[in-house]
């Protein structure tokens, strides 16, 4: 009897979990789901809200499998909302749906293949991206600022959503041809008409989504004329940019692009003023902040996927040397230091509404920093591998290959070197450049020692073309022009000081941005804290200096390194230095935080123990 009884209470929990395991399996079999054609975006009027006087009061949701006896509501548990019957009360996501996760991975397939195709190796081109990715950001915040606020499931939002989807479709077809630089202008205009034609039918869909809005709404007073100003503000943008398919034309130039950037600047300006002076289209209680994270997770990745390519130029032998080794660390961590920094200080505290719109119209500049930082640091490691290869082949040829007394060895030594740089690429586009003219002129100059280093040096730039090549480097067609046989790499230089100066201006301007950022996102802050964003800001406009050594870079030739800037731009020390910068502001961060934090605990201590 004593072993029944001590076994009935095992027993019984056991057929309760299997009870609850078949309960739960029978609960997640597939089933069709009834979408309706239209739903309704306001909260319900369900007698779980109970409205008293100027206050709306909504208890706690309770679970299904919930008795009225298995909780009983405190003060804790009901959140008095201000009500005013002349507004709508909106129904709040406290998550992203999937069909939002879903139209973000459009944003990261443009994303992905623009930057495939556009190397920033110019102005011009830096120009193009920063331009492009302006026209993709404000498409995709003008599709996030709905979806957070009014988005729901039926079947007039999924048409939309389906043409969303086309939207984006249409800006990677065109993304390639975006070039603001070009001198065919014939082709320029034809892909900004389409581009133009893309972006009017992106704000159409949306009108016609806040109209269905209004509709819903069109009982409460004070929903009315923001939600008029919303679709105004997005059909005289699409009128604007139906203009601009016409302005476009071979003439056309600056002044359409001019007329781009500032519609979509302000009619992102509009609605979020206009949101943030109405209450119920305020961003409060909605997943704003984590849409805005998760593309900041998209740009990380992005980062992410340029560097896994660079990674595997550079070393496609598979052999990891020291120097593979120190490049990955630093631009992993370079990376995982700008996740930190960035989701350290997320702060889900409300804060004031004018406020929020800043913080979130700072993301523009914040994420586009935040790309060129990534993409910067995929480029630099490419260009370590042309210096690791410039300095290999100056050391090998000139300090052991060299035989003066007897340059057939020469020639085999030179020979075997560059058959050394040729095997270490595993994948070889191309053939290795013929240079059987320089290996005749060595063994024919006799004691002209000045003509074997001259041929010599010559074997080198052709070997460094024939790596730059292999290396995928777009390098701009001015450079190529000139027919010299150093060309190759001159135009990498240019390249990569272009990628210099942008990638330590944007770092640097990343960690202001972020302490912009943190000052408006958080709303109480510590003396700690606000010495922590003094720190960013100070650290990031030294880190933007950087760029100033920048300037000695074309004074010299390529194997040149009498100037500072010269000497850093060759050095192994770009990456690390960021990526110290970094972690160094991270420490700081915490130390000082923490150090304010004690030394408030101790004053309040002797306080108390004065009393």
């Amino acid at each position: 009897m004593v072993k029944s009884s001590f076994l009935a209470p095992v027993a019984a929990t056991l057929e309760e979990a299997l009870t609850a395991e078949e309960n739960e399996t029978t609960f997640s079999l597939s089933h069709p789901k009834h979408v309706p054609l239209f739903s309704s975006p306001l909260e319900s009027s369900k007698p779980e809200h109970e409205i008293h006087g100027d206050t709306l009061t909504k208890q706690p949701h309770h679970s299904t499998h919930a008795t009225s006896r298995d909780h009983t509501p405190t003060s804790h548990d009901v959140k008095p909302i201000h009500y005013d019957p002349d507004e709508p009360v909106l129904k709040r996501a406290h998550e992203s749906s999937v069909i939002q996760l879903f139209y973000d991975l459009f944003f990261v397939a443009n994303l992905t293949t623009f930057t495939e195709v556009h190397a920033i190796n110019d102005a011009n081109a830096l120009r193009s991206y920063i331009g492009f990715f302006s026209i993709l950001w404000f498409t995709w915040l003008q599709v996030a600022l709905f979806d957070v606020r009014f988005s729901n499931d039926s079947a007039f939002e999924r048409l939309c959503k389906l043409l969303q989807f086309g939207v984006m479709t249409g800006l990677a077809v065109v993304g390639p041809g975006f070039n603001t630089g070009t001198d065919d202008t014939d082709e320029e205009a034809k892909t900004f008409r389409t581009l133009s034609l893309v972006l009017m039918a992106s704000r159409l869909i949306l009108a016609a989504q806040y109209t269905v809005a209004l509709w819903w709404t069109k009982d409460f007073k004070k929903a009315r004329l923001p939600l008029l100003a919303h679709i105004v503000t997005l059909f005289i943008a699409a009128m604007i940019f139906l203009g601009l398919f016409f302005f476009f034309n071979k003439h056309a130039g600056i002044g359409g692009l001019v007329g781009w950037y500032i519609t979509i600047a302000f009619e992102a300006l509009i609605i979020l003023l206009v949101s943030g002076r109405t209450r119920f289209l305020s961003f409060r209680g909605t997943p704003l902040v984590e849409r805005l994270g998760l593309l900041t997770l998209i740009i990380l990745g992005e980062g992410v996927i340029g560097l896994c390519g660079s990674i595997r130029k550079v070393n496609s032998d598979g052999v990891f040397t020291s120097d593979t080794i120190g490049l990955i660390i630093c631009a992993v961590g370079i990376i995982y230091f700008l996740w930190m920094l960035y989701f350290d200080q997320i702060e889900t505290e409300r804060v004031g509404t004018m406020r929020q719109q800043i913080w979130t119209m700072l993301h523009f500049p914040y994420h586009m920093c935040l790309l060129l930082v990534v993409e910067g640091v995929s480029q630099l490691s490419v260009w370590r591998k042309i210096v690791d290869e410039l300095n290999y082949l100056n050391n090998a040829i000139f300090m052991q290959d060299i035989v003066y007394d007897d340059l057939g060895t020469t020639v085999t030594n030179i020979n075997e070197t560059i058959q050394g740089i040729f095997n270490s690429f595993k994948e070889n586009e191309y053939a290795l450049p013929d240079v059987s003219q320089n290996f005749d002129a060595i063994s024919s100059a006799g004691t002209n020692q000045t003509e074997v280093n001259n041929q010599a040096e010559e074997i080198i730039y052709s070997t460094l073309n024939w790596v730059i090549e292999n290396l995928d480097v777009k390098i701009p067609e001015e450079a190529l022009e000139s027919g010299d046989e150093d060309e190759a790499l001159v135009g990498a230089l240019e390249t990569f000081s272009t990628v210099f100066f942008y990638f330590f201006i944007a770092a640097g301007l990343t960690l202001i941005l972020l302490a912009v950022l943190f000052f408006l996102g958080k709303r109480r802050k510590s003396r700690g804290e606000y010495l922590s964003i003094g720190l960013r800001v100070l650290v990031g406009i030294a880190l933007s200096l950087v760029a100033i050594m920048g300037r000695d870079l074309l004074a010299e030739n390529p194997l040149g390194k009498s100037l500072d800037g010269v000497n850093y731009f060759y050095s192994a020390w770009m990456l690390p230095t960021v990526l110290l910068t970094y972690g160094l502001v991270i420490v700081l961060d915490n130390v000082l935080i923490n150090f304010v934090r004690k030394a408030v605990y101790r004053r309040g201590s002797r306080q108390y123990n004065a009393v």
